[in-house]
């Protein structure tokens, strides 16, 4: 009972409750460019083409270990004698953050006179640039905030007090990604998108008066040599692994099925006749929470099964999903069916989430760890985020049902590489 009423109490420290504050404002933006952007876009009768290529705003997501470096050994003239290295830094980027938001919200995508026109097939297409350009722009900063609250996280909090920490970190970023998820899509339908995308916005200063109260005793680290730091991990993983090149191919290939038909799945359920409230509740609210209990579920079975097979098991499973997809594009409106998809896409997509990223940390050797697991974490990302781009050219080009069916057959090559992999194990 000591034990247990100890763990309690390690929630109460101001030491790790920042950290809540600090997560709330790091899931703020995610869903901002991510599902609410979507939403928008489709409500302003955006091509479905051109929702595809705004995948590419969030590769800064992908590449932030290029840059984290900068935020270990430059100092900024003034705010750092004041703050401190990382906090510093912390709070341009958090200023960076809430400007960019707000570029956001006033380049309406409706009425963006700065565009950008290209042809395709013969048929005209137009980006709204200032929408795209800050949206780019706040997930840079967004994800430079992350760099700075991770490295906070691991430099002032004890060995006891990392996993409350995280803990806390992990709830305060589910309530931001609510609240700029399913919470900014019913402002909008109250008010507007620029009154939500402006309200929501200014809960990043939650993360800027965070930052500000917490009280860090930072000691810089000063790195001679960043890309040498970059480079050796990577040769540790060539050496450890005679088969890299196929398993950076089979990382890369292996959750392109689920980038694409993510990227396309809200404007789907709006083509088909699903209100904005409807799919918030279910997608934007519901949703995420049935990813939290598949994510267990997946722990569990890592700690049960050889992990190889169960992500050769939840490849195929996730081709089904696919298919409930294409199902539900061929019966149209039907509120049930939509309940019973999203059910199914958002436990199987926790479970397989869950068992890939053991994966990825089982082959990073615990000297580069950090690194490593960020290389792989980045090579599947910027794969995802570019092939997607074209999702919704291929969805105009097949049609709903089609398209899904071809979303289940990208997982097809990944599962014929895990089985060589599989056999070359043995």
């Amino acid at each position: 009972m000591n034990s247990w009423k100890k763990a309690l109490l390690g929630y109460l420290k101001p030491a790790v409750w920042v950290f809540f504050f600090l997560g709330f404002s790091c899931g703020i933006p995610y869903n901002l460019l991510n599902y609410s952007l979507n939403l928008w876009l489709n409500d302003v009768a955006t091509p479905k083409e051109v929702i595809g290529l705004f995948s590419l705003v969030v590769l800064p997501y992908s590449l932030k270990f290029l840059w984290s470096p900068m935020i270990d050994n430059v100092r900024l003239p003034l705010l750092a004698k004041k703050m401190g290295v990382k906090r510093a830094w912390g709070l341009v980027f958090q200023i960076g953050l809430l400007l960019s938001v707000w570029g956001m919200a006033f380049s309406d995508p409706a009425h963006d006179s700065w565009r950008f026109h290209f042809m395709k097939d013969g048929i005209a297409y137009a980006i709204p640039l200032g929408v795209y350009v800050f949206a780019f722009l706040s997930a840079f900063f967004a994800a430079s905030q992350d760099i700075v609250v991770d490295a906070l996280r691991i430099d002032t909090l004890t060995k006891q007090e990392l996993g409350e920490g995280s803990g806390m970190y992990q709830y305060g970023y589910r309530i931001g990604m609510l609240l700029s998820g399913a919470g900014v899509v019913a402002l909008a339908g109250l008010w507007s998108w620029r009154s939500a995308y402006l309200f929501a916005s200014l809960f990043v200063i939650v993360g800027m008066l965070a930052l500000c109260l917490m009280h860090v005793k930072e000691t810089p680290r000063i790195n001679q040599g960043a890309w040498r730091a970059l480079l050796k991990p990577f040769s540790n993983f060539m050496k450890e692994h005679q088969a890299w090149i196929a398993i950076l191919l089979f990382v890369v290939l292996y959750k392109i099925c689920n980038a694409v038909l993510g990227r396309m799945v809200l404007t789907f359920y709006r083509e088909t006749g699903f209100s904005n409230n409807e799919i918030s509740l279910w997608s934007g609210l519901i949703g995420p929470w049935i990813t939290v209990f598949g994510a267990m579920l997946g722990g569990i079975l890592v700690a049960k099964f050889a992990i190889l097979k169960l992500l050769l098991w939840l490849g195929c499973v996730e081709i089904l999903t696919s298919l409930a997809f294409a199902g539900l594009a061929v019966i149209g409106y039907n509120l049930p069916a939509l309940c019973l998809v999203i059910t199914f896409d958002n436990i199987v997509g926790g479970m397989g989430g869950a068992v890939f990223v053991a994966y990825l940390s089982g082959l990073c050797d615990r000297r580069y760890s950090a690194t490593q697991y960020a290389i792989l974490s980045s090579v599947m990302a910027i794969s995802t985020s570019t092939i997607s781009a074209y999702s919704g050219f291929w969805a105009k080009d097949m049609g709903w049902p089609l398209f899904f069916v071809f979303t289940g057959v990208l997982m097809i090559p990944a599962l014929c590489l895990l089985k060589w992999l599989m056999h070359k194990q043995r």
